[in-house]
């Protein structure tokens, strides 16, 4: 398949984002219980992880553009391209993602305001990222699943990040991280739940669309009938996943074992159903 690069650089794109925005959030809730030096600690390695993923997710989606310099091109259609919108966006966010985990690296202070402007950024990058295949003329991904898949990434990985970075802050007082611990792992539950709700809807969508529908060289419902046991496979990972993470939360601290296996089994999940996602032929 020759869409490896967009599957390396949706997912860290959305990986960043969710992140970020746990951060922010992280942050935001206790704002009123960490001082400026706690809250560094914290959110200093996350934003810098967030930061190396987007950069490289941009950097692997230049290898889909073919040439490096087609993305300045991209941009003079700005007012009519979602991949124009999602490349302004997509620079946006970094751009002030980077200043702000600049400005955390050399003052040791984190700027939440700007950290807020860069979640915002990202989500709404998002938009446009899953807006890119909604409006393509590929019968598998015009449809809200597309939003929900993309946005579901972003949570879930982010989460998972979250919920990591906790973990590695012992000196947290257990009651303040616990509380954002149980968020973190009572959103990957409730994402992964709405995710797998939706596929019924998607289904009954696919299933009124008509056999003969090809985009020429593809052939998308013939490629996601026949990627039915892969599909069926990542699913039962990732809610296996989302479980182990939750039961990681029901010890007196996290426990990191079940975090790391219940993360890898997330993030192969996410991976394999991307791959489902880029198969049209």
């Amino acid at each position: 398949m020759q869409e490896w690069p967009l599957i390396v650089f949706t997912l860290l794109i959305q990986l960043s984002v969710g992140s970020t925005v746990f951060t922010t959030f992280t942050l935001v809730y206790a704002a009123d219980r960490l001082h400026a030096q706690e809250k560094w600690r914290v959110a200093a390695p996350a934003m810098l992880l967030a930061f190396i993923a987007g950069a490289l997710g941009l950097v692997a989606s230049t290898a889909h553009l073919g040439y490096p310099l087609n993305a300045f091109h991209a941009l003079s259609h700005i007012g009519s391209s979602w991949l124009s919108r999602e490349i302004v966006f997509a620079s946006l966010y970094l751009g002030v993602l980077g200043l702000t985990t600049l400005i955390a690296l050399v003052s040791k202070r984190v700027v939440t305001s700007f950290l807020l402007l860069a979640s915002l950024l990202g989500l709404i990058d998002l938009f446009c990222m899953s807006a890119i295949y909604v409006h393509a003329s590929v019968a598998t991904w015009m449809h809200i699943n597309t939003y929900v898949m993309f946005y579901g990434s972003a949570l879930s990985l982010g989460a998972i990040t979250a919920l990591w970075r906790i973990s590695r802050c012992p000196w947290l007082p257990w009651q303040r991280a616990r509380r954002i611990a149980v968020f973190c792992g009572g959103i990957l539950i409730a994402v992964t739940l709405a995710r797998l709700l939706e596929q019924p809807v998607y289904l009954a969508y696919l299933n009124g669309v008509s056999r003969d529908a090809v985009t020429f060289p593809h052939q998308p419902l013939v490629a996601f009938a026949q990627s039915g046991t892969l599909r069926l496979v990542a699913w039962v990972i990732l809610t296996a996943g989302t479980v182990i993470t939750a039961r990681s939360l029901q010890t007196h601290r996290i426990g990191r074992l079940q975090l790391l296996t219940g993360g890898a089994a997330v993030l192969l999940a996410e991976i394999m159903l991307r791959f489902n996602f880029f198969s049209i032929h």
